[in-house]
Formats: structure tokens, sequence, C-alpha cells
């Protein structure tokens, strides 16, 4: 009996001592100074407008896909999948050029403001990307009757990004500087 009554006290105690080890370990973890790094936010002004544009070619792609389905005729199908595969090249390329990223996410500052601004005048309920994307679908579907949360003529987020995204013709490089110098006209004067 006092064999098993060891045994207990020595578990009991070795049970004791680690769980206020590792409370001792917690603290002085704790007590460190921690840098956080911004990752999240770092390109926020990229990745929304980024999403616009890949809403645009997913549209593009749609259409060709109903072509191949026979459901509808696409007159301009080289124009279209020429502008998908030189994005798909620029979108790989921009990924691994970090420093060029962050350029677009420093150049795209007052179009990211713009839209935000607009967003949170017309949809504060919605996501800046939500945003997006609904004036893109909004403009496909002859049914929407939303066009005034997108612009006051017409839909001008779509013709931003529409516009915008015509400029994808050329090698990376080119569609870089092209997108770096991104034409916000139609998110000022018309809306």
């Amino acid at each position: 009996m006092h064999k098993y009554l060891k045994h207990i006290l020595i578990y009991s105690l070795i049970l004791i001592y680690s769980c206020t080890d590792e409370a001792k370990v917690n603290e002085e973890t704790s007590l460190a100074p921690t840098t956080e790094t911004p990752q999240a936010d770092e390109n926020k002004k990229y990745n929304a407008i980024i999403n616009g544009f890949n809403k645009a070619i997913q549209i593009l792609r749609e259409r060709i896909k109903e072509h191949e389905s026979r459901k509808a005729i696409v007159n301009d199908l080289d124009y279209y999948k020429n502008r998908i595969t030189n994005y798909d090249q620029f979108i790989s390329w921009i990924e691994k050029n970090p420093d060029k990223k962050k350029e677009l996410d420093e150049a795209w500052t007052e179009a990211y403001n713009l839209l935000e601004q607009r967003r949170a005048e017309n949809a504060p309920e919605k996501t800046l990307n939500e945003y997006i994307n609904d004036a893109i679908d909004c403009k496909e579907n002859p049914s929407c009757q939303d066009t005034n949360k997108y612009g006051t003529q017409d839909n001008q987020i779509n013709f931003f990004f529409g516009y915008n995204s015509h400029e994808i013709f050329s090698s990376s490089n080119n569609i870089f500087v092209s997108l770096k110098k991104i034409d916000i006209s139609a998110l000022k004067d018309n809306f």
C-alpha cells in the first residue's frame, strides 16, 4: 500500500511541477515584446482592385464556355482568349515580384479610396470585394436595376474595370506599366 502511495505522491508532484513550470514559461514569453507584421493589410488596395480584374476575366471565361457549349456566339473568341492568357501570365509574374506588387498597391491608392468611398455611400453593409463583384454582375444581368448604386449615369464600376482591362494585351511588364497608370476618370467624373 505504501508503494502505491509513494507513486501517487511522486506523480502528483510531477504534475503540479509541470503545470507551474508551463505557467512560468508562458509568463516569460508574454513579457517579451511582440512585433506584429501587417501582412493582411499590406496589399489591401492591390487585393481589392485585382479582385475586380479577376471578376472581369472570369466573365470572359464564362463567355468562352458558353460559346464552346453552343449556348452563345462570341465574335471575338481569340481576342478573349488572348486577354485571359495574358492576364494569367501577368498574375503569375506579379506574384513572383512582390516589389512590383507593392508598387501597384501604392499606385492604386486613389482608385481604392474612390471605390471605398462609393461603397460606403451606396452599400455600407457590403465589403469592397462584394460591392465590386455585385457591380460587375449587375452589368452582366439585364434584369439588374441597381445601376445607381454603381454610378449616376451607368455602371461606372464595371466600366472602370472593363476599360482598364483592355490594357492586357502584351508582356507582363507592359501590363504592369499600364496598370500602374490606371485610369480612374470614370470613378471621379460620372459618379
